[in-house]
Formats: structure tokens, sequence, C-alpha cells
């Protein structure tokens, strides 16, 4: 895996707190676009796209597809950058990875926020928690697929402004097939219930009142740790797009709680 890095875009001014952005599953960092105005303004937002995402490249390396790679990852790019401590904003899929990278650095972490993610916070009883000997039994992606006929594809998005959803599309439609086959056989060790009372920093959760399938979650989230900051907003399962107005205040009134 040496000399393979994932790509990540800037913005706003370098001396502001940092925040890293982290988007979900088939989507890149145009998930970001209603948001990096408003967030921009008064933080330094490093956007940072998964493997075989958006211009991130595919590593021919399995191994990159791990939590342990992401972090070495992540604290690559802080340290490219120099900056001491950020905020994290886990999107879906990112939020697990934010979680724990958050566990595992905690002392350059300030705060953390995710929006709904079941492969964070998903009921263990619909699958098993840790590895298998073999994740790709049974994998109906571990053949050919159409890549538009995935649920998670933004094709499938109702609420998107044209000009957040055509890029995204355009992104979707070029990842290659072994980055949704590598990034899902990685799902399984994302899931986050338990580590959320290991962690040292305040964490928030954006909810997405619409995504009804959600909601048994974060019921269960709030009954386990009354100490979670939660804001239920009016949108779906990409709140940040959806109710970008409402997801920019919250985030910005809960990095400003200092």
């Amino acid at each position: 895996m040496s000399g393979v890095a994932l790509n990540f875009e800037t913005r706003g001014d370098a001396g502001a707190p940092a925040v890293m952005l982290l988007h979900g599953f088939m989507s890149s960092n145009a998930q970001w676009l209603a948001n990096e105005a408003a967030l921009a303004a008064r933080h330094r937002l490093v956007m940072v796209e998964l493997w075989g995402h958006g211009d991130s490249p595919l590593p021919q390396d399995l191994d990159a597809f791990s939590v342990d790679a992401y972090v070495a990852q992540f604290e690559a790019i802080r340290r490219q950058l120099d900056i001491s401590e950020w905020a994290l904003i886990g999107q879906s899929y990112g939020a697990g990875l934010v979680l724990r990278y958050a566990q595992r650095c905690p002392d350059v972490c300030r705060r953390v926020v995710v929006t709904n993610s079941r492969s964070a916070f998903g009921s263990l009883a619909a699958r098993p928690e840790g590895r298998s000997e073999d994740r790709d039994a049974g994998n109906p992606l571990a053949g050919d697929f159409n890549l538009r006929d995935l649920p998670y594809h933004p094709i499938h998005a109702r609420r998107f402004p044209d000009e957040i959803k055509a890029p995204m599309v355009a992104a979707a439609d070029r990842m290659p097939r072994d980055a949704i086959r590598h990034g899902g056989r990685l799902g399984a060790d994302l899931h986050s219930v338990a580590l959320l009372g290991e962690l040292t920093m305040p964490v928030l959760l954006t909810n997405g009142r619409y995504e009804k399938s959600f909601q048994a979650d974060a019921d269960a989230l709030r009954a386990r740790y009354p100490e979670l900051a939660i804001v239920d907003l009016e949108g779906g399962h990409s709140i940040n797009i959806e109710a970008a107005d409402g997801f920019d205040a919250a985030v910005l009134r809960f990095f400003g709680a200092d």
C-alpha cells in the first residue's frame, strides 16, 4: 500500500479550527456541497474520500480496507496539514469510521458529529458482529452488478437539489465495482454502539427523522446513552443535504460549545 493515499480537499481559513468530514458509501466530497459555505466560514474543512470513491484511488492491497488502515490514513492527512487537533463529521458509513478513529486517537479528536448510520448503530440482531472466514460467501455483490441497481446509489435520492445530486450521481457512476465489494466487507467492523461508552469527547447524532427504519436505533441510543447529544431534523438519511440549514446550525452550535 506504499504511496497510495486517500484524496482530500480543504476549504476555509487554514488558521481556523479544523474539521475532518467523511462521507458515506457510494458518495463523494459532493456530499458536503450544501454545507461548505456555512461550515467553512468558521472552520477549516478537510473533506476526505473513501477508497475508490470520488478521486480516491482503489488500492490493490485488501488490507487497505480495514479500520487500522483508514485510521493511519486519517492521521497521515492530519500530520501533513500540521493540524494538532480537529473535530470530526461522519455521514452514514463514514460515521463508523470516524468513531473508530476517535476511539483510537482521542487526544487529537475534539468533538464528533455523526448522522443516521445503520453500519454504526444498526441492530446486531440482523447480522453477526466481527469478522468471518469468508466475507464474500453468499454476498450478491461478489459477482457482477449494475451500480444504479444498488439502493444506496444517489440516483435514488428524492430530496436532493439537482445541483448536488448531479455530481453525486456522476461520481457514483464511475466507481469501480471492487470499491463496493471491498468496502462492504469492512461493514461488520464499523458497529459502534458499545464503543460510544468508551469515547472521552462529546458526540452529537444528527438524526434524520424521515428515515423510519433508523428511529428504533436512535431511540435505543437515547436510552442507553442519555449523555449523547441528539438533534432531530426534518429529513432522511442524508440529513446534511436534506435539512442543510438545520444541520449546519446544529453542528456550529455543538462545535462552539467549548
